[in-house]
Formats: C-alpha cells, structure tokens, sequence
C-alpha cells in the first residue's frame, strides 16, 4: 500500500530504537507508533475527503469560489507534508525518555551495586543478583529500561558463554548513556587491574545524585515557566469580567 511508503521504515526506528530495549519491546512500541502515524494520515485523508466533498457542493450551488477547493488542497497537503516529515519524531521522543528513565534509575542501581559488593559479592553476582529481584517484583514496578538491558545483560551471557565485561560494554555502547559507559569503564578498568571498584564507585554515585538533584531542579523551572502562561490567561479573564460592566456603561 501507498501509505505504507509514508510511514517510518522498520528497519531504520529498529536500528535507532532498538539499541536500547529488548527486540520484543522494540517491535512492540515500534509497531504502535506506525499504527498512531497511519491513523493520522487516515484520519487527514477523510477530513481531506469531506471538506472536498463539501466544497464541491458549494461551488455546484454557487455558494463557494474555486479559491475554497484550493485552500483546502494546500491545507491538507501541507499538513500531509508535515506528518511525513515529523515521522521519526515519535521515535525520537521515546529514544530520549527511555535514556532519561536509564539515567534516573542509574544512582539507584550504583548504590544497590556498593551494598551488595560491601556484603562480598563479586560484581557479576551482585549484578545477578539485582536483576533477579528486578525481575520477581517488574509486574509491581513496572518495566525499567536500565533493569531490563542488565537483564538482556545476564541472558546474553547465559547463552553465549560470553564475558560479563564483553556484554556490559556492548551495553553500554548500544545505549549511548555516558553514564553507563564510565560505569563500564570502571568495571573494565577493575577487572583487568584490580583498582578499588567500591571506591570508585562511592564517587560516581555522588556525581550521579548530584546530577540528578540538578535535572529535578531544572524540570520544576521549565514546569513554572509552562504554568506561567495559563496563570497569564486566568488573570486576563479576571481582569475582563471585572471591567467589562464598567465599559458596557461608558
């Protein structure tokens, strides 16, 4: 089908999107923005069809000019040229709020890493371990995406009789979150030289807190900033019914 061309190439939102989530949840949420853009196109081609419809209509009893039928053209053509042009914009929204929700969870994660390497776990264990609970309580918690790649994580290895070090790089790099490449960085660096994991770890879990502390704040501003045009409009109201009485009597 012609509408198919229009929509987001699978293969392209596939490479983008899927880097950073398991391939069922990909092709799931993948699958859901191509059925949202086809609907809006559908939904565009009908209103497209009515106001034609009607203008033709108008014009037949000379109640219309020919400049109605070309308005309308150009309208919907433009808004058809807009939607395909904006069709990755959906999938570029997710990508952003899976490696915002990665980045959120990152602190939490290091702090149960440091409390389970303090109790004399090994990194791989403790990293076991996390996503095994992970795992028992994500119908309560809901699915996370940081949760969910150690757990590709911990299946891959599982699997392929690959390294721990080699899959949480591979991780890493597919996510393209600093955060979680300095933490493969310092679990690399750990197990080719020994160098104090906990230690280190302490450090960039203050920074990771701090960092987060900081986005919290700025999200409350751009939240003030937003209210503050309703808030704007609401005092207009006001100052409108107030003052309309007294005009009316001039």
């Amino acid at each position: 089908m012609i509408i198919n061309k229009l929509l987001p190439d699978p293969e392209t939102i596939t490479e983008k999107y899927g880097r950073l989530c398991k391939q069922e949840d990909a092709a799931g949420t993948i699958q859901k923005i191509r059925n949202n853009i086809r609907q809006t196109y559908l939904l565009l081609l009908f209103l497209f069809l009515l106001s034609l419809g009607t203008g033709i209509y108008r014009k037949l009893t000379n109640n219309g000019e020919n400049m109605d039928l070309i308005a309308t053209a150009f309208l919907f053509a433009t808004l058809f040229f807009i939607i395909y042009k904006k069709r990755y914009s959906a999938i570029d929204k997710q990508i952003r709020k899976t490696k915002e929700a990665i980045i959120d969870d990152f602190p939490e994660f290091i702090d149960k890493l440091i409390l389970l390497l303090n109790a004399g776990m090994v990194t791989e264990a403790a990293l076991k371990k996390i996503t095994f609970d992970y795992e028992k309580f994500r119908e309560i918690t809901g699915k996370r995406p940081l949760y969910e790649g150690l757990s590709d994580v911990n299946n891959r290895m599982q699997k392929t009789n690959s390294t721990f070090q080699r899959e949480l790089s591979a991780f890493a790099v597919r996510s393209g979150v600093r955060e979680l490449l300095r933490f493969s960085a310092i679990v690399d660096d750990n197990l080719n030289k020994g160098s104090g994991l906990v230690e280190k770890l302490e450090g960039e879990g203050e920074l990771l807190w701090m960092a987060r502390k900081k986005r919290a704040e700025e999200k409350a501003r751009v939240a003030e900033t937003k209210l503050s045009f309703p808030l704007m409009l609401l005092l207009l109201s006001v100052m409108l019914i107030t003052t309309a009485p007294m005009l009316l009597t001039i």
